[in-house]
């Protein structure tokens, strides 16, 4: 779990553009503190390259990179390799992030899992294998089908720890799944979601500007 929380802090890109969502002092930094909306393809791509992130799959308007920190490595090697996307505008700015977090499997034993009802996988339709981070994220996440069972421990665990932070940054979530397998919130310029993917293996956080966002920049 401190693997987890430690390497969902991202550290901060010198000279980025402001960032549009509030910032203030956090028990957790968000994506967006760190990499705000804005940032040059270059830069973003700099930053995870210093940071122990490898380069993973790239579109024409996403970059995809993975943890490739082995110094680093989780408790249990059973755990899957955290990974993020950014996807960009024409002008190469990054314009939306989606950050999948492995749920960190038990020390000794079995990493939980959802059984029972089929559940989406763990890219939850946000990604269109052929051109990348799909928009509207928060809508993606809403539009799934309710689950029938509640969360395991360990996603339990593992949501309300960050639901706590978004609702601290955002307050209350414009909309909640009735078994807590995502909640999305909004700001002026942006919506933010928190889903849980897989068969419970990944918790998705992502950060996506409105479109009249983007239509009032140009």
């Amino acid at each position: 779990m401190q693997r987890f929380m430690l390497i969902l802090a991202m550290a901060v890109v010198a000279g980025c553009h402001a960032n549009p969502e509030p910032a203030t002092p956090t028990a957790r930094p968000l994506v967006t503190d760190q990499l705000p909306y804005g940032v040059a393809r270059t830069d973003v791509r700099a930053w995870h390259v210093q940071h122990g992130w490898c380069m993973r799959r790239m579109w024409p308007s996403t970059d995809e990179f993975v943890v490739c920190d082995a110094i680093h490595p989780y408790m249990n090697l059973r755990t899957p390799p955290m990974y993020a996307m950014a996807r960009y505008d024409a002008s190469n700015r990054s314009i939306a992030y989606a950050t999948f977090t492995p749920v960190p499997c038990r020390m000794y034993g079995t990493c939980d899992r959802v059984y029972g009802r089929t559940v989406y996988d763990s890219e939850h339709d946000f990604v269109d294998h052929w051109s990348g981070l799909r928009a509207h994220l928060a809508q993606i996440g809403r539009d799934e089908p309710a689950q029938v069972k509640g969360l395991p421990s360990m996603q339990r665990r593992m949501v309300d720890l960050l639901v706590d932070e978004l609702d601290r940054r955002f307050g209350a979530p414009t909309w909640r799944d009735p078994n807590d397998y995502g909640e999305t919130w909004a700001t002026a310029t942006s919506e933010i979601g928190l889903f849980v993917g897989g068969d419970g293996a990944w918790v998705i956080e992502t950060h996506e500007l409105r479109p009249r966002t983007l239509d009032a920049s140009r």
